[in-house]
């Protein structure tokens, strides 16, 4: 969002009017002075919808913190939920193993016309 000012300090500070007889031409003052006008107009605009910008980014900022701070809430209460779960791991691969044998075995039942549903336990 740049804005194109017509003038800088320097322009100012360093502006030359023509003098005439009784003091300086009054429409060159008056074309400077709308310019300067202008200007401020368009810096009072600019810095207006940049503060706008700025308090929305700030309500999005504050948005996103407290999401923050809820998922990391809700992550700690997930990891006492879960507990020692790495600890586990080898019980639980025994356990995969174990329903993969009981699923060949149901498998080979089956072939053999036998329906596992029907065993008694």
């Amino acid at each position: 969002m740049p804005v194109k000012l017509k003038l800088d300090a320097n322009k100012i500070i360093h502006k030359h009017f023509l003098a005439t007889k009784p003091g300086y031409d009054a429409l060159q003052v008056d074309t400077f002075l709308d310019i300067v006008k202008d200007d401020y107009n368009a810096m009072e605009a600019y810095v207006s919808e940049a503060e706008s910008l700025i308090d929305d980014l700030k309500a999005k900022v504050d948005f996103l913190n407290r999401e923050v701070t809820r998922v990391e809430a809700e992550n700690v209460s997930l990891k006492s939920k879960l507990g020692d779960l790495a600890d586990n791991q080898e019980v639980n691969l025994d356990n995969l193993e174990l329903l993969k044998r009981i699923s060949n075995l149901e498998k080979a039942l089956v072939r053999l016309g036998i329906n596992p549903n029907t065993i008694p336990r």
